[in-house]
Protein backbone atom coordinates (compact mmCIF):
# COMPACT_ATOMS: atom_id res chain seq x y z
CA UNK A 1 0.00 0.00 0.00
CA UNK A 2 1.50 3.31 -1.06
CA UNK A 3 1.34 6.09 1.50
CA UNK A 4 2.05 9.77 1.08
CA UNK A 5 1.69 12.54 3.63
CA UNK A 6 0.43 16.08 3.12
CA UNK A 7 3.84 17.63 3.62
CA UNK A 8 5.61 18.86 0.51
CA UNK A 9 8.27 16.51 -0.76
CA UNK A 10 10.92 19.19 -1.01
CA UNK A 11 10.18 21.39 1.98
CA UNK A 12 11.78 20.93 5.38
CA UNK A 13 10.69 23.74 7.68
CA UNK A 14 13.40 26.06 8.95
CA UNK A 15 11.75 26.11 12.33
CA UNK A 16 9.41 23.58 13.83
CA UNK A 17 6.20 24.83 15.44
CA UNK A 18 6.58 25.86 19.08
CA UNK A 19 10.30 25.11 19.03
CA UNK A 20 13.47 27.15 18.74
CA UNK A 21 15.47 24.15 17.54
CA UNK A 22 16.56 23.60 13.96
CA UNK A 23 17.01 20.50 11.86
CA UNK A 24 20.65 19.69 11.19
CA UNK A 25 19.99 20.17 7.47
CA UNK A 26 18.86 23.77 7.98
CA UNK A 27 21.51 26.38 7.25
CA UNK A 28 20.67 29.81 8.64
CA UNK A 29 22.57 32.92 9.67
CA UNK A 30 22.66 32.72 13.42
CA UNK A 31 24.58 34.51 16.17
CA UNK A 32 24.67 31.43 18.34
CA UNK A 33 26.97 31.23 21.31
CA UNK A 34 30.10 29.13 21.44
CA UNK A 35 29.39 27.30 24.68
CA UNK A 36 30.66 23.76 24.53
CA UNK A 37 28.84 20.79 25.97
CA UNK A 38 30.89 20.80 29.14
CA UNK A 39 34.36 19.87 30.32
CA UNK A 40 33.14 16.44 31.34
CA UNK A 41 32.63 15.36 27.71
CA UNK A 42 35.60 13.35 26.44
CA UNK A 43 37.48 14.91 23.53
CA UNK A 44 37.62 12.89 20.32
CA UNK A 45 38.60 13.69 16.76
CA UNK A 46 36.38 16.22 15.00
CA UNK A 47 33.08 15.00 13.61
CA UNK A 48 31.39 15.60 10.31
CA UNK A 49 34.63 15.55 8.36
CA UNK A 50 33.14 12.98 5.96
CA UNK A 51 36.32 12.18 4.09
CA UNK A 52 37.05 8.82 2.40
CA UNK A 53 37.63 6.31 5.15
CA UNK A 54 40.72 4.34 5.98
CA UNK A 55 41.21 1.97 8.89
CA UNK A 56 44.29 0.94 10.77
CA UNK A 57 45.37 -0.23 14.15
CA UNK A 58 43.86 -2.61 16.67
CA UNK A 59 40.30 -1.59 17.42
CA UNK A 60 39.49 -4.60 19.57
CA UNK A 61 37.60 -3.84 22.77
CA UNK A 62 39.57 -3.49 26.01
CA UNK A 63 39.59 -6.30 28.48
CA UNK A 64 37.33 -4.62 31.00
CA UNK A 65 33.93 -6.28 30.64
CA UNK A 66 34.46 -8.28 27.47
CA UNK A 67 36.81 -10.81 28.98
CA UNK A 68 34.36 -11.77 31.70
CA UNK A 69 31.27 -11.97 29.52
CA UNK A 70 29.50 -14.90 28.02
CA UNK A 71 28.40 -15.41 24.42
CA UNK A 72 12.18 23.10 24.77
CA UNK A 73 9.64 25.45 26.43
CA UNK A 74 7.28 23.37 28.42
CA UNK A 75 6.08 24.16 31.90
CA UNK A 76 7.50 22.29 34.84
CA UNK A 77 5.77 20.88 37.87
CA UNK A 78 5.49 17.82 40.01
CA UNK A 79 6.34 14.36 38.74
CA UNK A 80 3.79 11.59 38.41
CA UNK A 81 3.07 10.08 41.80
CA UNK A 82 5.00 12.74 43.73
CA UNK A 83 3.76 15.52 45.96
CA UNK A 84 2.73 18.39 43.71
CA UNK A 85 3.86 21.70 45.21
CA UNK A 86 7.07 20.60 46.89
CA UNK A 87 8.21 18.47 44.00
CA UNK A 88 7.43 21.19 41.48
CA UNK A 89 9.50 23.62 43.51
CA UNK A 90 12.36 21.13 43.57
CA UNK A 91 12.31 20.91 39.77
CA UNK A 92 12.36 24.70 39.39
CA UNK A 93 15.17 24.98 41.92
CA UNK A 94 17.09 22.22 40.17
CA UNK A 95 17.14 23.99 36.81
CA UNK A 96 20.60 25.40 36.16
CA UNK A 97 21.37 28.32 33.83
CA UNK A 98 19.93 27.37 30.43
CA UNK A 99 19.45 23.70 31.23
CA UNK A 100 16.42 21.83 30.04
CA UNK A 101 14.54 19.93 32.72
CA UNK A 102 15.90 16.45 32.06
CA UNK A 103 14.31 13.64 34.04
CA UNK A 104 16.28 10.52 34.84
CA UNK A 105 15.43 7.15 36.31
CA UNK A 106 17.78 4.37 37.35
CA UNK A 107 16.82 0.73 37.76
CA UNK A 108 19.68 -1.69 38.29
CA UNK A 109 17.41 -4.72 38.80
CA UNK A 110 19.87 -6.12 41.34
CA UNK A 111 17.80 -9.28 41.85
CA UNK A 112 18.07 -10.13 38.17
CA UNK A 113 21.41 -11.74 37.34
CA UNK A 114 22.98 -14.84 35.83
CA UNK A 115 23.23 -17.33 38.69
CA UNK A 116 25.90 -19.28 36.80
CA UNK A 117 28.13 -16.36 35.86
CA UNK A 118 28.36 -13.42 38.24
CA UNK A 119 30.51 -11.57 35.67
CA UNK A 120 27.94 -11.81 32.89
CA UNK A 121 28.26 -8.72 30.71
CA UNK A 122 24.56 -7.80 31.25
CA UNK A 123 24.51 -7.36 35.01
CA UNK A 124 23.51 -4.77 37.62
CA UNK A 125 26.98 -3.18 37.61
CA UNK A 126 26.14 -1.56 34.26
CA UNK A 127 23.52 0.68 35.82
CA UNK A 128 25.28 1.20 39.14
CA UNK A 129 28.44 2.31 37.33
CA UNK A 130 26.59 4.84 35.21
CA UNK A 131 24.74 6.33 38.17
CA UNK A 132 27.93 6.56 40.23
CA UNK A 133 29.76 8.17 37.31
CA UNK A 134 27.07 10.81 36.71
CA UNK A 135 26.91 11.51 40.45
CA UNK A 136 30.63 12.26 40.58
CA UNK A 137 31.34 13.92 37.24
CA UNK A 138 31.53 17.69 37.26
CA UNK A 139 31.02 19.73 34.09
CA UNK A 140 31.76 23.34 33.24
CA UNK A 141 28.94 24.14 35.69
CA UNK A 142 31.49 23.35 38.38
CA UNK A 143 29.17 23.64 41.36
CA UNK A 144 26.95 20.76 40.18
CA UNK A 145 27.54 17.22 39.01
CA UNK A 146 25.71 15.95 35.95
CA UNK A 147 23.27 14.02 38.11
CA UNK A 148 22.58 17.09 40.26
CA UNK A 149 21.63 19.00 37.12
CA UNK A 150 19.04 16.32 36.28
CA UNK A 151 15.78 15.52 38.03
CA UNK A 152 15.63 11.99 39.42
CA UNK A 153 11.91 11.38 39.22
CA UNK A 154 12.07 8.25 41.38
CA UNK A 155 13.86 9.88 44.30
CA UNK A 156 10.70 10.77 46.21
CA UNK A 157 9.22 8.31 48.69
CA UNK A 158 5.85 8.54 46.90
CA UNK A 159 7.29 7.44 43.54
CA UNK A 160 7.61 3.72 44.25
CA UNK A 161 4.35 2.30 42.94
CA UNK A 162 4.00 0.99 39.41
CA UNK A 163 2.10 3.10 36.91
CA UNK A 164 1.33 0.01 34.79
CA UNK A 165 -1.18 -2.79 35.05
CA UNK A 166 -1.35 -6.11 33.22
CA UNK A 167 -3.25 -4.58 30.32
CA UNK A 168 -0.31 -2.31 29.57
CA UNK A 169 1.94 -5.32 29.04
CA UNK A 170 -0.71 -7.16 27.03
CA UNK A 171 -0.79 -4.36 24.45
CA UNK A 172 2.66 -5.61 23.45
CA UNK A 173 3.00 -9.18 24.72
CA UNK A 174 0.75 -12.21 24.29
CA UNK A 175 -1.28 -13.45 27.29
CA UNK A 176 0.21 -16.95 27.19
CA UNK A 177 3.72 -15.56 27.10
CA UNK A 178 3.06 -13.32 30.10
CA UNK A 179 1.67 -16.33 31.98
CA UNK A 180 4.87 -18.26 31.28
CA UNK A 181 6.95 -15.34 32.57
CA UNK A 182 4.74 -15.08 35.64
CA UNK A 183 5.41 -18.69 36.60
CA UNK A 184 9.14 -18.05 36.91
CA UNK A 185 8.58 -16.38 40.28
CA UNK A 186 7.93 -19.73 41.95
CA UNK A 187 10.13 -22.11 39.93
CA UNK A 188 13.02 -24.08 41.34
CA UNK A 189 16.43 -23.35 39.88
CA UNK A 190 16.36 -26.32 37.50
CA UNK A 191 13.01 -25.23 36.14
CA UNK A 192 14.25 -21.66 35.75
CA UNK A 193 17.18 -22.93 33.71
CA UNK A 194 14.86 -25.03 31.57
CA UNK A 195 12.61 -22.05 30.91
CA UNK A 196 15.58 -19.85 30.03
CA UNK A 197 16.90 -22.57 27.73
CA UNK A 198 13.86 -22.17 25.48
CA UNK A 199 15.20 -18.81 24.35
CA UNK A 200 18.42 -17.30 22.99
CA UNK A 201 20.68 -15.61 25.56
CA UNK A 202 18.24 -15.49 28.48
CA UNK A 203 18.66 -16.17 32.20
CA UNK A 204 16.15 -16.01 35.04
CA UNK A 205 15.98 -15.68 38.78
CA UNK A 206 12.71 -15.86 40.67
CA UNK A 207 12.70 -12.05 40.75
CA UNK A 208 13.66 -11.38 37.13
CA UNK A 209 10.19 -10.67 35.78
CA UNK A 210 9.30 -8.37 38.68
CA UNK A 211 12.56 -6.51 38.08
CA UNK A 212 11.77 -6.16 34.37
CA UNK A 213 8.30 -4.82 35.15
CA UNK A 214 9.79 -2.22 37.50
CA UNK A 215 12.14 -1.13 34.70
CA UNK A 216 9.28 -0.81 32.20
CA UNK A 217 7.15 1.07 34.71
CA UNK A 218 10.01 3.46 35.49
CA UNK A 219 10.36 4.28 31.80
CA UNK A 220 6.60 4.83 31.43
CA UNK A 221 6.57 7.12 34.46
CA UNK A 222 9.32 9.20 32.84
CA UNK A 223 7.46 9.24 29.53
CA UNK A 224 4.36 10.47 31.36
CA UNK A 225 6.29 13.33 32.90
CA UNK A 226 7.70 14.38 29.54
CA UNK A 227 4.40 14.13 27.66
CA UNK A 228 2.62 16.17 30.36
CA UNK A 229 5.34 18.83 30.27
CA UNK A 230 6.66 18.20 33.77
CA UNK A 231 10.06 17.45 32.26
CA UNK A 232 11.42 18.54 28.88
CA UNK A 233 13.07 15.23 28.07
CA UNK A 234 14.62 12.28 29.88
CA UNK A 235 16.85 9.24 30.07
CA UNK A 236 15.87 5.92 31.68
CA UNK A 237 19.04 4.10 32.70
CA UNK A 238 17.39 0.73 33.21
CA UNK A 239 17.86 -2.97 32.81
CA UNK A 240 17.12 -5.59 31.68
CA UNK A 241 17.08 -4.24 28.14
CA UNK A 242 13.99 -4.83 26.05
CA UNK A 243 14.18 -4.35 22.29
CA UNK A 244 14.74 -8.04 21.45
CA UNK A 245 11.62 -9.13 23.38
CA UNK A 246 8.96 -10.08 20.84
CA UNK A 247 5.25 -10.32 21.60
CA UNK A 248 5.58 -14.00 22.47
CA UNK A 249 9.29 -14.69 22.66
CA UNK A 250 12.28 -13.62 24.78
CA UNK A 251 15.84 -13.27 23.57
CA UNK A 252 19.06 -11.29 23.75
CA UNK A 253 18.78 -10.61 27.52
CA UNK A 254 15.30 -9.12 26.90
CA UNK A 255 11.93 -10.51 27.97
CA UNK A 256 9.75 -7.41 28.42
CA UNK A 257 10.04 -4.80 25.69
CA UNK A 258 10.45 -1.56 27.65
CA UNK A 259 10.29 0.88 24.74
CA UNK A 260 7.40 -0.93 23.03
CA UNK A 261 5.42 -0.92 26.28
CA UNK A 262 6.21 2.79 26.72
CA UNK A 263 5.13 3.65 23.17
CA UNK A 264 1.84 1.79 23.60
CA UNK A 265 1.36 3.42 27.00
CA UNK A 266 1.88 6.87 25.48
CA UNK A 267 -0.65 6.24 22.72
CA UNK A 268 -3.33 4.49 24.78
CA UNK A 269 -3.01 6.19 28.16
CA UNK A 270 -1.52 9.59 27.35
CA UNK A 271 -3.35 10.13 24.03
CA UNK A 272 -0.18 10.71 22.05
CA UNK A 273 -0.98 10.48 18.33
CA UNK A 274 2.31 9.47 16.75
CA UNK A 275 5.48 8.01 18.26
CA UNK A 276 8.88 7.83 16.59
CA UNK A 277 11.19 5.09 17.89
CA UNK A 278 14.88 5.39 17.04
CA UNK A 279 17.00 2.32 17.72
CA UNK A 280 20.74 2.91 17.42
CA UNK A 281 21.79 -0.20 19.33
CA UNK A 282 24.25 -2.22 17.22
CA UNK A 283 21.69 -5.07 17.17
CA UNK A 284 18.38 -4.88 15.38
CA UNK A 285 15.37 -4.46 17.67
CA UNK A 286 13.43 -7.42 16.30
CA UNK A 287 10.96 -7.30 19.19
CA UNK A 288 10.05 -3.65 18.70
CA UNK A 289 9.69 -4.18 14.96
CA UNK A 290 7.26 -7.06 15.45
CA UNK A 291 5.25 -5.18 18.04
CA UNK A 292 4.44 -2.33 15.61
CA UNK A 293 4.84 -3.94 12.19
CA UNK A 294 1.29 -3.00 11.15
CA UNK A 295 0.79 0.11 13.30
CA UNK A 296 0.56 3.38 11.33
CA UNK A 297 0.97 5.49 14.48
CA UNK A 298 4.47 4.24 15.31
CA UNK A 299 7.46 4.82 13.06
CA UNK A 300 10.29 2.43 13.90
CA UNK A 301 13.74 3.36 12.58
CA UNK A 302 16.71 1.09 13.29
CA UNK A 303 20.34 1.48 12.25
CA UNK A 304 22.30 -1.65 13.14
CA UNK A 305 24.75 -4.28 12.01
CA UNK A 306 23.02 -6.68 9.66
CA UNK A 307 25.79 -8.62 7.91
CA UNK A 308 23.21 -9.92 5.45
CA UNK A 309 21.29 -11.57 8.26
CA UNK A 310 24.34 -13.12 9.94
CA UNK A 311 24.55 -10.76 12.91
CA UNK A 312 22.38 -11.18 16.02
CA UNK A 313 19.40 -11.61 16.03
CA UNK A 314 20.19 -13.40 12.74
CA UNK A 315 17.05 -12.35 10.91
CA UNK A 316 16.53 -11.41 7.29
CA UNK A 317 13.64 -9.28 8.57
CA UNK A 318 16.27 -6.81 9.84
CA UNK A 319 17.02 -5.84 6.24
CA UNK A 320 15.82 -2.89 4.16
CA UNK A 321 12.93 -4.74 2.52
CA UNK A 322 11.07 -5.12 5.84
CA UNK A 323 8.99 -1.98 5.49
CA UNK A 324 5.95 -2.89 7.60
CA UNK A 325 2.64 -4.47 6.67
CA UNK A 326 -1.02 -3.51 6.34
CA UNK A 327 -1.72 -0.04 7.70
CA UNK A 328 1.86 0.11 8.96
CA UNK A 329 3.44 -0.30 5.54
CA UNK A 330 6.25 2.24 5.19
CA UNK A 331 6.45 2.77 8.96
CA UNK A 332 9.30 0.28 9.52
CA UNK A 333 12.72 1.54 8.40
CA UNK A 334 15.86 -0.59 8.63
CA UNK A 335 19.37 0.49 7.74
CA UNK A 336 21.54 -2.60 8.11
CA UNK A 337 25.33 -2.33 7.96
CA UNK A 338 26.98 -5.23 6.18
CA UNK A 339 30.50 -4.50 7.37
CA UNK A 340 32.35 -3.61 10.57
CA UNK A 341 33.81 -0.28 11.69
CA UNK A 342 30.93 2.02 10.80
CA UNK A 343 31.51 5.24 12.68
CA UNK A 344 30.55 8.88 13.13
CA UNK A 345 30.44 9.81 9.45
CA UNK A 346 28.14 6.91 8.56
CA UNK A 347 25.74 7.62 11.42
CA UNK A 348 25.65 11.36 10.71
CA UNK A 349 24.91 10.71 7.05
CA UNK A 350 22.16 8.17 7.72
CA UNK A 351 20.46 10.70 9.99
CA UNK A 352 20.85 13.54 7.50
CA UNK A 353 20.00 11.61 4.35
CA UNK A 354 17.24 9.36 5.64
CA UNK A 355 16.05 9.60 9.23
CA UNK A 356 15.53 13.33 9.66
CA UNK A 357 13.63 13.83 6.38
CA UNK A 358 11.31 10.90 7.16
CA UNK A 359 10.90 11.91 10.80
CA UNK A 360 10.06 15.49 9.83
CA UNK A 361 7.42 14.27 7.41
CA UNK A 362 6.02 11.82 9.97
CA UNK A 363 5.79 14.68 12.51
CA UNK A 364 5.84 12.71 15.79
CA UNK A 365 4.46 13.93 19.10
CA UNK A 366 7.02 11.90 21.06
CA UNK A 367 10.46 10.47 20.30
CA UNK A 368 11.65 7.35 22.09
CA UNK A 369 15.24 6.18 21.69
CA UNK A 370 16.36 2.60 22.20
CA UNK A 371 19.74 3.89 23.28
CA UNK A 372 22.13 0.99 23.09
CA UNK A 373 25.80 1.90 23.09
CA UNK A 374 27.37 -1.33 21.85
CA UNK A 375 28.02 0.46 18.53
CA UNK A 376 30.43 2.74 20.40
CA UNK A 377 34.11 2.57 19.55
CA UNK A 378 35.73 0.00 21.85
CA UNK A 379 32.53 -1.86 22.76
CA UNK A 380 31.59 -5.30 21.48
CA UNK A 381 29.72 -4.34 18.30
CA UNK A 382 32.90 -3.58 16.32
CA UNK A 383 31.65 -0.17 15.23
CA UNK A 384 33.40 3.16 15.78
CA UNK A 385 30.78 5.64 17.01
CA UNK A 386 32.13 8.17 19.52
CA UNK A 387 30.23 9.49 22.55
CA UNK A 388 30.14 12.97 21.00
CA UNK A 389 28.47 11.56 17.89
CA UNK A 390 25.69 10.11 20.05
CA UNK A 391 25.32 13.61 21.52
CA UNK A 392 25.02 15.12 18.04
CA UNK A 393 22.36 12.60 17.07
CA UNK A 394 20.48 13.47 20.26
CA UNK A 395 20.61 17.18 19.47
CA UNK A 396 19.07 16.45 16.08
CA UNK A 397 16.26 14.41 17.63
CA UNK A 398 15.48 17.31 19.96
CA UNK A 399 14.36 19.31 16.91
CA UNK A 400 11.41 16.89 16.64
CA UNK A 401 8.24 16.61 18.74
CA UNK A 402 8.92 19.98 20.44
CA UNK A 403 11.93 18.37 22.09
CA UNK A 404 9.98 15.58 23.80
CA UNK A 405 12.72 12.94 23.62
CA UNK A 406 13.06 10.04 26.05
CA UNK A 407 16.00 7.63 25.86
CA UNK A 408 16.00 4.14 27.36
CA UNK A 409 19.18 2.16 27.78
CA UNK A 410 19.53 -1.03 25.75
CA UNK A 411 23.01 -2.47 25.14
CA UNK A 412 26.49 -1.23 25.96
CA UNK A 413 28.72 -3.57 27.93
CA UNK A 414 32.16 -2.01 28.44
CA UNK A 415 31.33 0.12 31.44
CA UNK A 416 33.96 2.83 30.99
CA UNK A 417 32.68 3.44 27.45
CA UNK A 418 29.03 3.14 28.46
CA UNK A 419 29.47 5.84 31.11
CA UNK A 420 30.99 8.26 28.61
CA UNK A 421 28.23 7.64 26.08
CA UNK A 422 25.42 8.15 28.60
CA UNK A 423 27.20 11.28 29.86
CA UNK A 424 27.32 12.77 26.36
CA UNK A 425 23.66 12.04 25.65
CA UNK A 426 22.50 13.38 29.02
CA UNK A 427 24.51 16.57 28.50
CA UNK A 428 22.88 16.97 25.07
CA UNK A 429 19.45 16.51 26.65
CA UNK A 430 20.26 19.05 29.36
CA UNK A 431 21.61 21.63 26.93
CA UNK A 432 19.09 24.42 26.38
CA UNK A 433 21.23 25.81 23.57
CA UNK A 434 21.41 22.60 21.56
CA UNK A 435 19.54 24.22 18.66
CA UNK A 436 22.37 26.67 18.14
CA UNK A 437 24.87 23.83 18.24
CA UNK A 438 22.82 21.91 15.67
CA UNK A 439 22.95 24.86 13.30
CA UNK A 440 26.71 25.26 13.64
CA UNK A 441 27.28 21.53 13.26
CA UNK A 442 25.16 21.55 10.10
CA UNK A 443 27.25 24.37 8.65
CA UNK A 444 30.44 22.43 9.42
CA UNK A 445 28.92 19.26 7.99
CA UNK A 446 28.11 20.84 4.62
CA UNK A 447 31.35 22.78 4.50
CA UNK A 448 33.28 19.54 4.89
CA UNK A 449 31.29 17.94 2.08
CA UNK A 450 32.76 20.51 -0.29
CA UNK A 451 29.90 20.11 -2.73
CA UNK A 452 30.29 16.32 -2.93
CA UNK A 453 27.39 13.89 -2.60
CA UNK A 454 27.49 12.79 1.02
CA UNK A 455 27.02 9.11 0.18
CA UNK A 456 30.23 9.25 -1.86
CA UNK A 457 32.16 10.44 1.21
CA UNK A 458 31.48 7.50 3.55
CA UNK A 459 32.22 3.80 3.60
CA UNK A 460 30.96 2.35 0.26
CA UNK A 461 29.23 -0.54 1.99
CA UNK A 462 27.37 1.88 4.26
CA UNK A 463 26.38 4.03 1.28
CA UNK A 464 24.98 0.95 -0.43
CA UNK A 465 22.93 0.06 2.66
CA UNK A 466 21.49 3.58 2.84
CA UNK A 467 20.62 3.58 -0.86
CA UNK A 468 18.84 0.22 -0.49
CA UNK A 469 16.69 1.57 2.33
CA UNK A 470 15.90 4.74 0.38
CA UNK A 471 14.84 2.64 -2.61
CA UNK A 472 12.60 0.47 -0.42
CA UNK A 473 10.84 3.48 1.12
CA UNK A 474 10.72 6.04 -1.69
CA UNK A 475 7.13 5.08 -2.54
CA UNK A 476 5.96 5.81 1.01
CA UNK A 477 7.69 9.13 1.75
CA UNK A 478 7.51 12.23 -0.40
CA UNK A 479 10.85 13.44 0.99
CA UNK A 480 12.62 10.43 -0.55
CA UNK A 481 11.12 10.50 -4.01
CA UNK A 482 13.87 12.67 -5.46
CA UNK A 483 16.70 11.38 -3.29
CA UNK A 484 19.52 9.43 -4.94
Amino acid sequence: MKRTNNASSNERPLKRANSSLFSIATLVDNNSNDDDAGEGVPQFSSLGCVQPRSYSGDDSPPDEDVSSSSSGSSSHGDCVGCSEDAEGADIAAGRHNNDCCTGVVFEAAEKHFDRHNKFHKERPARILSVKDYLAKTMTSHAEKTILERCHDIMSGSNCTTSCLDEEDYLRVHLPGYMQILGRTSCCCHDRLDNEAGQYKSIYFTNDSVDMAKIAASSLCRLVGDVVRGKCDNGFAVIRPPGHHAEPGYAGGYCFINNVAVAASYAIERLRVRRVLIIDWDVHHGNGTQKAFIDNPNVLYFSVHRFDNGNFFPFSKDAGPKSVGSGDGEGRNVNVGWNDKKMGDDEYLVVFEKLLMPIATEFDPDLVLVSAGFDAAKGDMGECDVTPECFARLTRQLKTLARGKVVCALEGGYVRSILCKCVESVVLALLDGASGDKCTKEAQEFYKNLGGNEMLDCIDPSAAKSIRETIAAHAQYWQCLQEVE
